[in-house]
């Protein structure tokens, strides 16, 4: 068939309704006339809209096309202030529960795993993307500040506007640095071997220090049977040297500068929690990316191992864990060195 065949047919059509062969009066056809013209006029305008709708629900989809790099920067910004606003909102919610809680005798450590990982992470996520925030509400300074943030999204923004890969090679970027300063505090520890009084305490800490000089790990009983020199000399925070509390510090990603010892007990209680929470929930209540930032707290790098290595890890962690209290906290900071130290995702990251 010809490409206009069903124009002429159409034509063909209205005109036998036009110009009826029986011999209609004027006012028939005029009739006729105008009720084709209204029916193609509804018909134009219905088909305009549909486009016009389509044009609209989809118009996203031209600018990525037109403008791919500011659609994504839109993307990223747009996603990631309703992330931030919903952590915002869960977090006054606990601050609100652990309030309550300490009328009646509770506290933190009543929280759920989620719950206590919004409260002491929003903190910090609030403090590294206030200034970017509080710029752009600056006239015209948007323009300068999104682009820039843009550009530096883990100096200047929240985990809230990373995606999932950034998520990722930031955590291990972040663990790669705490990983360079393993040695320098199983040095410090060796260093006291013979500040050790008690005999039968000093040859446990020679024969566990000579385990991972040969690259192996203690056992959790091994571990736990030195629990005392942690809560007294020579391995309480307290009783650290300067240099072995900086070091200490550096493995938790913490900066030297100032009220250390007190930073170091806080960082302990935070995972002393978490561990009793996740003890609670199970490590099989995890989901991967919830895995990966466990074991990365916990000084093991997660990248390219098992699911079911990362989870043995951390039930070996929370087995000792569970037996420290406040007055060892010194311990739990240095679990990483004694459980992690020498695994072999942790080893290609050392320099």
């Amino acid at each position: 068939m010809f490409p206009n065949s069903r124009r002429i047919l159409s034509c063909v059509r209205i005109s036998h309704h036009l110009f009826p062969r029986n011999g209609s009066n004027n006012s028939t056809v005029k009739k006729r006339v105008q009720d084709v013209g209204h029916k193609v006029s509804k018909e134009i305008k219905s088909y305009a809209l549909t486009k016009y709708v389509d044009y609209v629900r989809n118009y996203d989809k031209i600018l990525e096309v037109r403008f791919p790099k500011a659609m994504k920067v839109y993307r990223v910004f747009s996603v990631g202030i309703k992330d931030l606003y919903q952590d915002t909102k869960a977090f006054v919610k606990v601050k609100n529960v652990i309030r309550k809680a300490k009328k009646n005798g509770g506290g933190i450590h009543s929280l759920g795993l989620k719950d206590m990982d919004i409260f002491y992470r929003m903190p910090r996520e609030m403090l590294r993307v206030s200034p970017v925030l509080l710029i752009s509400a600056l006239p015209f300074a948007n323009y300068i500040i999104f682009p820039l943030a843009y550009l530096l999204p883990k100096q200047l923004l929240s985990s809230h506007f990373w995606s999932l890969q950034q998520r990722r090679d930031f955590a291990l970027h972040d663990h790669k640095k705490c990983v360079q300063h393993f040695r320098p505090v199983f040095r410090s520890m060796q260093a006291r071997i013979s500040s050790v009084s008690a005999k039968n305490l000093e040859d446990k800490l020679s024969k566990i220090l000579s385990k991972l000089a040969s690259g192996v790990h203690p056992t959790v009983e091994e571990i736990l049977d030195l629990k005392i020199l942690f809560q007294g000399d020579p391995f309480h925070l307290n009783c650290l040297y300067p240099r072995h509390k900086n070091q200490l510090l550096k493995v938790h990603g913490m900066h030297t500068l100032w009220s250390r010892r007190r930073r170091l007990s806080q960082r302990a209680e935070e995972i002393l929690y978490k561990d009793r929470a996740l003890k609670r929930e199970g490590v099989a209540s995890l989901s991967l990316e919830e895995l990966h930032s466990a074991c990365f707290i916990r000084g093991l790098n997660p990248c390219n191992m098992r699911v079911e290595d990362m989870a043995k890890y951390l039930e070996q962690w929370i087995a000792v864990s569970v037996h420290v209290e406040p007055s060892a906290y010194s311990l739990i900071l240095h679990c990483p060195i004694l459980l992690a130290y020498n695994q072999p995702t942790n080893r290609v990251l050392i320099q």
